[in-house]
């Protein structure tokens, strides 16, 4: 589980970035560079992940309508189809046409999750989260560390759309990556690519523990770092990994530019480490 301060403090700090970045936007129907998304549409997507979150801590997220969007997505395409079927709902519902409106909803709802979150006594209750799939649960701890790196990444995508400053901050994804990736890793990972594939990675994210991701039989568990030989070992600055994660960025790009290093007994399986798992 993340360190509630940190990860809290993650938040805020990232949150006011994102609602800045989206109240100076002289035009939210800009297109988002690398995003099928304008600025509009990216803001109501962090509203709803905002939102949702929130109202998973307070008592359950309930919606009909998104609830029939996931079913249609079906189970057999994985977590990205039903992510991307959750996005497409949400971004028609909540997408705003002026710059303050879209501001001041991302603010309204930054701020509900972040008094959610400190009225919770325990980051690891379990809680249902129906935008990742019909019965699934992610912890609270999970979900605020998804909060930030929802923040981070399109935090970036927001910069770069209005030509601001599109650095990421160290702190703050050191704070959130370790949780993210060891909890959605294994729901991302693609079965027809991981066939026939057994192979232990220890990732070690600078700033942030360490663990391991074991995939045998098309399925992935991530575990904690302990003493026991693995296959291969990346390393990995938390914004590289973050970048990595979302689609952003190759992970041997990530590796010339110094965000990432593979080495261990098999260090040629961190070049497919990537392709293994789906981009949500």
């Amino acid at each position: 589980m993340p360190d509630r301060e940190a990860v809290s403090q993650a938040f805020a700090k990232e949150t006011e970035r994102v609602v800045g970045l989206v109240r100076g936007c002289g035009d939210l129907a800009e297109p988002v560079p690398g995003l099928n998304w304008t600025v509009g549409q990216l803001a109501a997507h962090l509203t709803a992940v905002y939102l949702a979150f929130g109202a998973a801590m307070r008592g359950g997220y309930q919606d009909a309508e998104l609830e029939r969007a996931v079913s249609r997505a079906g189970k057999a395409d994985g977590l990205p189809a039903t992510i991307a079927a959750a996005n497409e709902y949400a971004v028609g519902a909540l997408t705003a046409t002026a710059a303050k409106a879209a501001a001041d909803g991302l603010a309204a709802q930054a701020a509900a999750l972040l008094e959610a979150l400190a009225a919770e006594h325990e980051l690891t209750r379990e809680l249902a989260t129906p935008w990742y799939g019909l019965g699934t649960t992610r912890s609270v701890g999970v979900l605020a560390s998804l909060a930030v790196t929802e923040s981070l990444v399109h935090g970036r995508d927001l910069a770069r759309a209005v030509r601001a400053d599109p650095r990421m901050s160290q702190s703050s994804a050191a704070a959130a990556t370790p949780t993210v990736m060891s909890a959605m890793l294994p729901l991302l990972l693609d079965r027809t690519k991981a066939e026939g594939l057994r192979a232990d990675y220890e990732l070690r994210l600078r700033g942030g523990r360490r663990f391991v991701v074991r995939i045998a039989g098309g399925r992935a568990e991530c575990v904690e770092a302990g003493e026991r030989r693995v296959d291969c070992v990346i390393t990995l600055d938390p914004r590289a990994a973050l970048l990595i994660g979302f689609g952003r960025r190759s992970l041997a790009r990530a590796a010339l530019t110094g965000g990432a290093l593979t080495a261990g007994r098999k260090p040629w399986l961190g070049l497919r480490f990537q392709s293994l798992f789906g981009t949500p």
